[in-house]
């Protein structure tokens, strides 16, 4: 973390009384015992055990737990004193230095030395205690009385009267209905002079990485902080049962319906926005809603909203009473429950449009009008992707009324989605409505809501099964138009505008399915094989906002030769089946195939099956081989790896396909996260990630050196491959604007951060002379998150293993990849630098703790 930047107020890791934050609106205390301050005790678990009924205990929220006296510190060469982390010495300088206090055996070690001094293997983990499901649960410091919730908005401990969430308040009010006004009151449609149409209307703010900024910054509701213990992904930390953690869906709708009510905040809210954020302009324009539309959808909002509330109420297996019409420290509370004004919603839209859009372009001419949308469409199908549209735009946008806004929404329209498809199973063949679920799995998948987060992975599949059963996989005949219709180049434009949007719909839900198959470590569910429509076509013509113009581009792409017109012959691209048996015999060149950055994307998705399921088999091998093995019929790992290099060949052929793309055409965001995507599928051919987040659990540890080396060995085969893929992954995120970056990129950074630490944990002792015999590494010291693949030392790393790989900071200085404490601090600090997310928060806060012990 290190010193807070000048001006940044620096907050202790633990205070005995939370005070009141200036400027915020306090809940008024009636003098009862119920309303009065709370103090923050340090206490031991036993003692506020004690205190607390077995039946509530299961109930607390999950925090770090720190075992011991409070008062026990360690000081870290770069931060002030720190608790000491569960079952650590105080001793300890750092968590990444294993095994500090006790030489091991075999080792001289001597005051001052190299190996005296390294951070490797200095921690001896059979003598760290394992956290128990409760140690998740409960942290001494933050310890609170049975039932004494906190309060996000006022960033203290309030009575349950004030803090308790909408719905669990007002226990004589039994369901109030939602209230539509008939006629939705005249806004204001200005943000300062702010234009949407401007691309500072997709800016995020900056990011401060103080602890006092983080508090600052800190818009989630403690139920959503607790569940991320019993996330079933990214769990380098161990994990507590899902029964264990709050469940979040019915706080969701609650505080959506806390914000509709929230007339005054609305029409005050703005954003905050960088010009550091953006490319410089907008993917899309957004038309700016009518009145009418907004009234249609506010009336279809609050039918989705009242369903949602009453199914989740009728569930409740505690009973809570429902929401008061008040929110907490807000006097501005109504019966009245109204979307946000035009101004905001058309923000969002925009925030989407050029976040969203650029990965998964479902929008033709380059236009986004949803009053278009909703006038000429099925009401309730059209309003369920016009929500998703709203909730997806407001995901990046760091506002605790932007975070329930997207909770709320995201929850309200899975379960009206759901419903029109029961309700109708004709719509589950719907464009509009597989558009709606498609943003709904990816809003979902990377919420940093673990509710929603497992739903969105559960649920994939039924939509998947949807997608395929509608049959728009298959390969449709298209009959070119007859000589006499070619001149209508409008119906012609309608026609292909048709038929692209089901190509982009269908090929959008492969993207979704290998970013999820990816970082959860499993195998893509869709197969190459079934793949037989077109892909989409090129951009430009997606987004010519005229027949003329689209015909005049269509005969540029599509040219034939002897001078025939293309325009009608329904000339479509290769469906993604034709492409890879050409790309699998190397005759993308020869023929001229030449791709667009979403087709290289989706040739990604083959080449990543095959990855999957090599490294899966590879790793069910034994280490050792026996008799029946060694039979020449018999499987072997030594064969399976084979297969696996050749993978990685053709990994490498699409780089150079990559590269030569990318000399003829400007670099794009698609682009970049093609490339980054790439690394990461080549990071899984040479890393065992599952074997990595163990190791990061402690799981099956015993603390010797020999076991480590062993798993080392196991979760790493190439270790300058590696490095040099966790650079280039560092390079490019680096690279791409903060609001326009994909939703997962936090989990790439995830990623190359626990692969680099792994190797942090033998580097050290492999570098050094004393170590097996070895010789310290020669060459100078490069950056491998700063230099492009192609530079001479980079090669040099690859190719003669020479150099000694850094990691640019911020402030200009680089640090040697070497120290497991440092490196993961600098991947804390690399997602700071970025946009702010429920999900990149919780990422941010695993590796933190990590790296903490």
């Amino acid at each position: 973390m290190g010193v807070p930047p000048e001006g940044a107020v620096a907050i202790p890791p633990y205070t005995e009384q939370l005070g009141p934050r200036a400027g915020m609106n306090l809940p008024v205390s009636n003098g009862s015992p119920a309303h009065q301050p709370l103090v923050l005790k340090l206490a031991s678990p036993k003692d506020d055990l004690a205190a607390i009924p077995e039946d509530k205990q299961s109930q607390l929220p999950v925090q770090p737990v720190v075992d011991g006296p409070p008062q026990q510190t360690f000081e870290h060469p770069t931060s002030g004193p720190t608790p000491a982390p569960h079952g650590v010495s105080p001793q300890l300088q750092t968590p990444g230095a294993f095994m500090h206090q006790t030489p091991m055996a075999g080792y001289e070690t001597r005051e001052g030395s190299e190996a005296a001094s390294s951070p490797r293997f200095m921690l001896d983990w059979s003598q760290m205690p394992m956290p128990t499901a409760f140690d998740g649960m409960v942290q001494p410091s933050m310890m609170m009385q049975p039932e004494m919730p906190f309060d996000p908005n006022a960033m203290q401990l309030v009575s349950p009267a004030d803090a308790m969430p909408p719905g669990m308040r007002d226990n004589g009010r039994s369901g109030a209905p939602l209230i539509t006004p008939i006629e939705s009151p005249k806004v204001e449609r200005s943000f300062s002079g702010l234009e949407l149409g401007s691309a500072e209307a997709a800016f995020q703010p900056q990011r401060q990485t103080s602890m006092a900024s983080q508090l600052a910054m800190h818009y989630d509701v403690a139920p959503v902080i607790a569940a991320q213990d019993a996330w079933t992904v990214f769990r380098c930390l161990p994990t507590i049962p899902s029964i264990s953690c709050p469940k979040t869906a019915r706080l969701n709708l609650e505080l959506l319906e806390q914000t509709l009510r929230n007339h005054e905040g609305w029409s005050t809210w703005s954003p905050h926005w960088d010009e550091g954020d953006s490319d410089g302009g907008d993917h899309l324009t957004v038309m700016q809603l009518h009145e009418s539309t907004r009234d249609k959808l506010l009336a279809i909002t609050q039918s989705f909203l009242h369903k949602a509330l009453e199914i989740h109420r009728d569930h409740n297996p505690h009973n809570t009473p429902p929401s008061s019409h008040h929110s907490p420290g807000s006097h501005s509370g109504s019966n009245f429950v109204l979307l946000p004004p035009a101004r905001v919603l058309e923000y969002f839209l925009s925030s989407y449009a050029n976040s969203f859009e650029r990965y998964y372009p479902l929008t033709s001419r380059s236009i986004l009008d949803v009053n278009e949308l909703l006038h000429c469409y099925n009401d309730r199908a059209a309003s369920l992707l016009v929500l998703m549209m709203i909730a997806q735009g407001s995901m990046n946008i760091p506002s605790k009324e932007a975070r329930m806004l997207t909770g709320g929404l995201t929850e309200a329209c899975r379960i009206s989605l759901f419903d029109l498809i029961e309700r109708n199973v004709i719509m589950s063949g719907d464009p509009i409505v597989l558009h709606s679920a498609l943003l709904f799995t990816v809003q979902a998948a990377w919420s940093g809501d673990k509710w929603q987060m497992d739903i969105a992975m559960g649920q994939r599949g039924m939509y998947f099964a949807m997608l395929r059963h509608s049959g728009v996989l298959e390969h449709r005949p298209h009959v070119p138009a007859a000589p006499d219709r070619r001149a209508n180049t409008d119906q012609l434009w309608s026609e292909w505008i048709q038929n692209e949007s089901r190509s982009r719909l269908v090929y959008s839900w492969v993207m979704v399915d290998q970013d999820m198959s990816l970082f959860h470590d499993t195998a893509p569910l869709f197969s190459v094989t079934e793949f037989a429509a077109p892909m989409p076509d090129t951009d430009r013509l997606w987004h010519a906002k005229s027949a003329a113009e689209w015909s005049s581009i269509f005969e540029q792409v599509h040219e034939f030769s002897g001078g025939f017109s293309s325009v009608g012959s329904g000339a479509r691209p290769l469906s993604l089946r034709d492409l890879f048996r050409h790309f699998l015999d190397d005759e993308m060149i020869p023929l001229g195939i030449e791709m667009t950055p979403l087709q290289m994307r989706l040739l990604l998705h083959p080449l990543q099956s095959l990855v999957c399921q090599y490294s899966q088999l590879l790793s069910c091998f034994s280490d050792t081989l026996g008799k029946r093995t060694q039979s020449s019929r018999a499987m072997t790992a030594a064969s399976t790896r084979v297969r696996l290099e050749e993978v990685q060949s053709l990994l490498q052929r699409w780089f150079d396909l990559a590269e030569r793309y990318l000399k003829a055409n400007p670099v794009c965001a698609l682009m970049q996260t093609n490339l980054i995507v790439f690394h990461l599928i080549s990071l899984n051919a040479v890393t065992d990630f599952p074997e990595i987040e163990r190791l990061a659990r402690r799981e099956n540890v015993d603390g010797t050196y020999q076991q480590l080396v062993w798993r080392h060995k196991r979760c790493i085969a190439d270790v300058e491959e590696a490095v040099f893929h966790c650079g280039q992954v560092f390079r490019l995120v680096r690279s791409m604007p903060r609001g326009i970056r994909p939703s997962w990129w936090a989990a790439a950074i995830y990623r190359v951060g626990l692969i680099l630490w792994t190797d942090s944990l033998l580097q050290k002792d492999a570098a050094s002379p004393n170590a097996n015999g070895m010789f310290p590494v020669s060459g100078p010291s490069f950056a491998i998150d700063a230099l492009p693949a192609d530079h001479p030392l980079i090669v040099r790393y690859l190719t003669k293993r020479e150099g000694l790989p850094c990691v640019s900071k911020r402030d200009g200085t680089s640090m040697p990849i070497d120290q497991a404490f440092a490196m993961l601090q600098h991947c804390v600090e690399f997602i700071d630098e970025g946009a702010a997310t429920r999900f990149s928060d919780g990422i941010r806060a695993k590796l933190d703790r990590l790296s903490r012990g």
